[in-house]
């Protein structure tokens, strides 16, 4: 399908490459449910945490059709680009390395998905981005939102890095910009393309041990892009349903609570 095409080739390295036209627009997920900046600080830890399994993992996926108006489909870990880019610039690698295939802290197992606008006879509209949930083990989920803070924060003047693949890429700046009023934290940013312009977006929801990060960006009008707030809820609501039902594991702080994994239906144990 030519949508899907175009969403894969764009959202390599989390939408890093710039797709032309201006910054500008709001920038955020919008909506009744959003406030500016990122959605306060870590709830305190939990008892006890709930792990989803590889296989948990896949039942959170939105279905092709579940959110009206958006088409989305299964994309394997390429999508996200090859390899783990690269920065000089140390304070922005948690930024930097979102972006990328081979994020760290690293997931017990994700899976990820892109999602296109549709219209009503289904041609591309414009509107593209990718969908990456992740579960972790220990304080993985949390460390992760702690280092995407402080990259935002030292890096809110830009920064330069080399994707998976090594090609140059630089972005002017960071902005933080509103978070939805969704799981125990969340945090949204606007980095803008230092060379076309063109803003690629990004917005983390924390729900216990999983994180759901959305990329998006705009072929079609890059200065209304955002990160649309129903498609984030449907996201949120169905990973926090599957958490209700899975297992129990010691909270970050017990030693027992440690371990690695990779993509879901790699045969990891995220359970």
């Amino acid at each position: 399908m030519k949508a899907m095409v175009a969403v894969s080739a764009v959202v390599a390295l989390g939408l890093t490459a710039g797709c032309g036209g201006s910054g500008g627009g709001n920038g955020g997920t919008g909506g009744a449910g959003s406030r500016g900046g990122s959605r306060g600080e870590a709830k305190g830890l939990r008892s006890a945490v709930r792990i989803l399994s590889p296989a948990q993992l896949r039942h959170v996926e939105l279905g092709a059709r579940e959110v009206p108006g958006f088409q989305i489909e299964r994309a394997g870990s390429s999508a996200a680009g090859g390899g783990r880019p690269r920065t000089d610039a140390d304070a922005c690698r948690p930024l930097v390395e979102a972006l990328g295939s081979e994020p760290r802290p690293e997931p017990a197992a994700s899976v990820v998905n892109t999602f296109a606008k549709a219209g009503e006879d289904s041609d591309f509209q414009g509107l593209m981005g990718m969908i990456r949930v992740s579960a972790y083990r220990g304080d993985g989920a949390a460390a992760t939102l702690r280092g995407l803070r402080s990259a935002a924060g030292r890096c809110a003047g830009g920064f330069a890095m080399l994707t998976g693949e090594g090609e140059p890429q630089e972005f002017r700046a960071v902005r933080t910009v509103a978070a939805p009023r969704l799981g125990d934290e969340a945090v949204s940013y606007r980095l803008e393309n230092a060379a076309e312009r063109a803003p690629s977006l990004i917005t983390v929801v924390r729900s216990g041990a999983t994180l759901a990060m959305f990329f998006a960006t705009s072929l079609g009008d890059p200065e209304d892009v955002e990160i649309p707030p129903d498609l984030v809820a449907a996201q949120v609501k169905k990973v926090e349903q599957a958490e209700q039902k899975a297992p129990t594991a010691p909270p970050p702080s017990s030693p027992m609570a440690a371990g690695e994994g990779g993509e879901a239906g790699d045969g990891g144990d995220g359970g």
